[in-house]
């Protein structure tokens, strides 16, 4: 059976507004009427609406959260973090999907503004001059995931993208690669995908590496365009000679490796591949991905600690501008030692 708060008023012989004082008001009823009711509430082992309770001094206790869209693999990693950062702090979560649109990224800063979110948790996605306005527009403290606002002043947490790729790289140079093939994400993602071309062009630079167009392609960090990518690539292998591919998200990278079969070629022993995120199903496939491992739960824990602390009043320990989470090479299956002549 369902307790309310006029079962408790049944049970112990008084009205509905009376239980409501007693759970909110207690000084405003006698005490003698106010035992009575707390033992009818303990006897039922009855608990207030967590939201309702804190509507009287305007405290939802929710963490609001915009996300991309729902599907993207990362995700479920980055809300373990939020939400057990959010639950050992007594906050509950609010989920709101965008659907990689902006017109609902604007309608999400709106929606969560209405429900009475205290905070909200903004991740991965470009911060253009017209969210920051909706976000000036909403007065809630904003946190960023997997993202980052360069003309903007907004914590964000995330990794290092231009150094965790030039680390990519340089994994495949210690290798003993040279000739190195690069799928980049879009330079238009001015965080991931230009970021992390950055990083895949510095160590190309640093270690005088062989390179030319033939050798890079373009995708959108999903795993069609990382097999349309790879097949451009391979097009060129007789003439570049490439031994290796490095590939800006892992189900890109996993798209390149159906390609490089697709080809009757093998991964790793024609060609190696490494890929960005450790992403669950990284895991999962034959080879198994060597990537770049995004401390996902981590990040979200931090974020929603973060947030947290401004909403308690401590804005001052969170500083605005990247906090940088520590990456790592995950070394599995998909990347093999080359010895070929490169005289």
């Amino acid at each position: 059976m369902k307790v309310t708060m006029r079962t408790i008023a049944k049970q112990a012989g008084v009205s509905v507004p009376t239980v409501s004082r007693v759970l909110n008001s207690p000084e405003q009823v006698k005490p003698e009427t106010r035992e009575k009711v707390m033992h009818v509430i303990r006897t039922l082992n009855f608990r207030p609406n967590a939201i309702a309770r804190n509507l009287r001094v305007q405290q939802s206790r929710t963490i609001g959260v915009i996300i991309p869209q729902i599907r993207d693999y990362f995700f479920n990693e980055l809300y373990q973090g939020i939400y057990k950062a959010a639950t050992e702090n007594g906050f509950n979560i609010l989920l709101f999907d965008a659907q990689l649109d902006p017109e609902r990224v604007m309608e999400g800063f709106s929606f969560l503004k209405e429900q009475q979110a205290e905070g909200i948790i903004f991740t991965s996605s470009y911060i253009s001059n017209d969210y920051y306005t909706m976000i000036a527009r909403v007065g809630l403290p904003v946190i960023l995931t997997l993202t980052e606002s360069p003309w903007h002043d907004l914590p964000a947490f995330k990794v290092d993208e231009q150094k965790a790729a030039f680390d990519a790289m340089s994994y495949l140079v210690a290798r003993g690669h040279r000739k190195i093939g690069v799928i980049s994400g879009p330079l238009e993602s001015t965080i991931a995908g230009q970021h992390r071309y950055d990083g895949y062009m510095m160590a190309i630079k640093h270690y005088q590496l062989p390179f030319d167009t033939n050798q890079l392609a373009f995708g959108d960090f999903r795993y069609e365009s990382g097999y349309r990518a790879m097949e451009t690539i391979l097009s060129h292998a007789k003439t570049t000679g490439i031994t290796a591919v490095c590939v800006a998200s892992d189900e890109m990278a996993i798209g390149a490796m159906r390609a490089v079969y697709d080809y009757h070629l093998r991964v790793p022993e024609d060609i190696s591949v490494i890929g960005f995120d450790n992403l669950s199903i990284s895991d999962m496939v034959t080879p198994k991905l060597t990537t770049v491992a995004q401390p996902f739960e981590q990040i979200g824990y931090e974020a929603v600690t973060a947030l947290i602390t401004k909403l308690e009043g401590g804005g001052n320990k969170v500083s605005n501008g990247a906090h940088n989470l520590s990456h790592q090479i995950i070394s599995r299956e998909s990347v093999a030692n080359c010895t070929y002549d490169d005289s």
